[in-house]
């Protein structure tokens, strides 16, 4: 996927997404684990009902989190879905004819009053421009940057090529 098809209205990068489907490390996180624990058969030697764990169903979420196909993996970028949780910008971007809402020339508004650290996104990204901004992006995420944490992780790597 190219980069500019994961960058979101609200100016966010779909690919340092841990929701993301090509930010595989949080199933990967989560395969290892429950295989380590098979290995060692805790399924097997471990309670079912210990007073304050229950085995079965720390396992049956690991299982959810490595799974592709859950609800919990967003399989498409924002831009490709014709909705958004109720606060989102979308329907605003597309009046103004614009992308990214930081090339709007009404921003920032009242509608992204609530978007946390939305203004030193749209200044980073006015500073790099447009281009030099996603090819930034897709680096991070190549890394296994994460968005939500700012972190980078060892684990996985998103499908996201900087170069295209």
């Amino acid at each position: 996927m190219k980069p500019e098809e994961l960058m979101t209205y609200c100016g966010l990068f779909c690919g340092t997404c841990a929701r993301s489907a090509g930010f595989t490390a949080f199933r990967e996180a989560a395969t290892i684990l429950a295989e380590v624990l098979d290995a060692h058969g805790c399924q097997y030697w471990m309670p079912d009902e210990p007073i304050d764990f229950n085995y079965a169903e720390f396992r049956k979420g690991l299982d959810f989190f490595a799974d592709a196909d859950s609800w919990f993996v967003c399989k498409r970028p924002c831009k490709a879905r014709d909705d958004g949780p109720p606060f989102c910008v979308h329907e605003c971007c597309r009046q103004h004819g614009v992308d990214v809402c930081f090339d709007c020339e009404a921003f920032p508004c009242e509608k992204t009053e609530p978007f946390k650290g939305i203004a030193e996104r749209a200044q980073e990204y006015k500073k790099l421009g447009r281009d030099e901004w996603l090819r930034r992006e897709a680096g991070k995420a190549a890394q296994g940057f994460e968005m939500n944490t700012g972190k980078y992780y060892q684990i996985g790597r998103t499908e996201v090529d900087p170069e295209t």
